[in-house]
């Protein structure tokens, strides 16, 4: 009788243990660093070309003493703000993956400043170089 009821009664089905979520990075932290770095000194190397070589050629600006003194300046914040760019958002890749609640939005948002002042030292020739040729056009 015994064996008899065993069979009638059915089998308990225990859903499998799910092992613990973890997040998945699909990148590594030194490739999204590096890859914005030569995004970044790529952008500024353009904006560089633009500015001081193609715009002073086309005779849409004078190539005078402050825009010497603009070159010189925008060397060192064009490499620094391609750096600050790239180490910001490493930053914030692993501020997101480690950090927690309180210490995540601070973090953030000391992120984000630096990658916008990356961006105003990678972007710096272009807008002193756009305020001298619109200086030049209103003028006129």
């Amino acid at each position: 009788m015994n064996k008899r009821r065993s069979s009638m009664v059915a089998p308990s089905r225990r859903p499998p243990a799910r092992p613990p979520r973890q997040r998945t990075n699909y990148f590594s932290f030194e490739e999204l660093g590096r890859k914005d770095l030569f995004t970044g000194l790529t952008l500024w190397a353009v904006i560089e070309l633009v500015s001081f070589l193609l715009l002073p050629a086309m005779m849409g600006i004078d190539f005078g003493d402050r825009l010497g003194a603009w070159f010189t300046l925008s060397i060192p914040l064009g490499i620094g703000g391609a750096f600050l760019l790239s180490s910001s958002s490493r930053f914030m890749a692993i501020n997101n993956e480690r950090s927690s609640g309180t210490n995540k939005s601070v973090f953030s948002v000391l992120g984000l400043f630096a990658g916008w002042f990356g961006i105003a030292g990678i972007v710096f020739p272009f807008v002193m170089v756009s305020g001298e040729f619109l200086s030049k056009v209103l003028m006129k």
